[in-house]
């Protein structure tokens, strides 16, 4: 199950919000963490 880089929730895939990244796919609980992850990503890239 992945996990999302901005807050460290374990989701299903199926029920995730997604974006690209460097090539790689990213999973995000809600649209928000995804915002969060899009405004500062090198905060983030160590979690992915």
């Amino acid at each position: 199950m992945p996990v999302d880089p901005v807050c460290g929730i374990e989701l299903a895939e199926e029920l995730a919000v997604t974006h690209e990244y460097e090539g790689k796919k990213l999973f995000f609980c809600c649209n928000g963490c995804r915002k969060i992850f899009i405004r500062k990503p090198k905060k983030w890239k160590k979690n992915i």
